[in-house]
């Protein structure tokens, strides 16, 4: 059972790119994974008798959307009105409410919720408030803040019992450069040094993964587009209320008090919070993902040290259906990295067999009962530092010995530095580049 279920950046109308070569029946599954994850979504909703689903982040966008889409979409928020379930929009402003409540045609069960405009619910029996951290005021002067209570526009109402914050960074264009605008908003739900108010509730969506504060829950998008981000896809289910408990939790009154504003334009909205943990702790909320993806991206990780093109195909292979997919399970997507313990020579061969290997691959790929797909082949990038510089030091001599020293030194600070593995990785191919000249 869930009061209200979350739903991260749906992006109904922006599809998924599609890998080189794909086969219809992938390209197929990609088409229509925005849309089962969404319906996905909406299941949970409907099954655990939520009284709000909330959209945030990039839903769908009305000005790319077809009329089918919207029409689609609508006709959900209508069926989900019917069972009870409220659909709550949260966009950055009141233009943006009225472009996608048009394009909608004004559904029964949708509202909207801005960074100026909270909305409050009865949920059994509990008054609850949602509110967005988001919004121009945010981003570029560091000077707005949450509205202390929506009761605070409407005197004859008391302070809400709890209070629902939500918010999501812009990794959509970070991670995806499909021509998107950047949009107003936080990048990062950074503590702003003051303590929130009992009964709230705190929500960060995010393509990105990232550490968040004790107390905020972070959401991963419906479903990922790509490998690199933070989760395949899910949905978040919120219970604000224990039925099975001894105590009326409705009756409990935690009043929620003014939000201070953060300190700088960097500072988001979404402050330290201990009180949702404390919250959580004490029976009355309960948070849980649920998976939505159909779609997931994974990484193959085996030893090859010789061999042709056949043999690293019977490899794969081999890997491949050890992992024994689920025939009705998402689509997984693969890389495969292929360790060529430490040799210069196996990677650049790799390389250079990579297509014969795909096209042996996918000769026995059957979409009608493996749902895996052989993505990207190469040599691990990831390989150890030792390996690296052990080759960059029996390189050729003249200016690419000089070269390759300067390129193993400048791996060894970023290593020491803890810059991550994308100096290794660039050097690897850097000094393949060389080998294969």
């Amino acid at each position: 059972m869930a009061d209200i279920v979350f739903a991260f950046d749906a992006a109904l109308d922006r599809p998924i790119p599609l890998p080189a070569a794909a086969p219809p029946t992938v390209i197929e599954l990609l088409a229509r994974a925005p849309w089962e994850a969404f319906e996905a979504a909406v299941t949970t909703a409907r099954q655990s008798r939520a009284a709000a689903l909330v959209l945030f982040g990039s839903s769908l966008d009305p000005v790319r959307a077809s009329p089918a889409q919207a029409a689609r979409l609508a006709a959900m928020i209508i069926e989900l009105a019917a069972d009870g379930c409220q659909t709550i929009w949260i966009s950055d402003d009141a233009a943006d409410c009225a472009n996608v409540a048009r394009a909608l045609a004004e559904p029964a069960g949708l509202s909207f919720v801005t960074p100026v405009a909270p909305q409050r619910l009865d949920i059994r029996g509990l008054s609850v408030e949602i509110c967005s951290a988001r919004g121009p005021a945010f981003a570029t002067t560091g000077t707005g803040q949450l509205l202390p209570s929506f009761a605070s526009a409407h005197s004859s109402l008391l302070p809400a019992q709890r209070r629902i914050v939500v918010g999501w960074d812009d990794a959509w264009s970070t991670l995806h450069a499909d021509g998107t605008p950047v949009l107003h908003g936080l990048h990062a739900p950074l503590p702003g040094g003051s303590t929130p108010a009992a009964g709230t509730f705190f929500v960060w969506g995010s393509r990105r993964l990232q550490a968040v504060p004790a107390g905020v829950h972070p959401l991963p998008a419906l479903q990922a587009r790509a490998g690199n981000e933070a989760a395949a896809g899910a949905c978040g289910a919120l219970t604000l209320t224990n039925l099975g408990g001894t105590a009326s939790l409705a009756s409990s009154y935690h009043p929620v008090l003014p939000v201070a504003a953060p300190h700088s334009p960097a500072t988001t909205a979404i402050h330290s919070a201990t009180a949702a943990a404390s919250l959580a702790a004490d029976g009355r909320a309960a948070w849980r993902e649920v998976a939505t993806h159909r779609v997931a991206w994974r990484t193959l990780a085996l030893t090859s040290l010789s061999g042709g093109d056949e043999e690293l195909a019977t490899a794969i292979w081999g890997a491949l259906e050890s992992l024994t997919p689920d025939p009705n399970g998402p689509l997984q997507i693969v890389r495969c990295a292929i360790d060529c313990g430490g040799s210069l020579t196996r990677r650049v061969h790799v390389s250079e067999i990579s297509a014969e290997t795909f096209a042996r691959l996918r000769q026995l790929f059957d979409p009608q009962s493996f749902r895996m797909w052989c993505q990207d082949l190469e040599a691990d990038r990831s390989e150890g530092v030792e390996s690296l510089v052990r080759n960059a030091s029996s390189s050729k001599s003249g200016a690419t010995a000089s070269f390759a020293s300067l390129l193993a030194e400048q791996v060894l600070e970023a290593e020491k530095s803890g810059a991550g593995t994308a100096p290794r990785e660039a050097a690897w191919l850097a000094l393949e580049l060389m080998e294969s000249t």
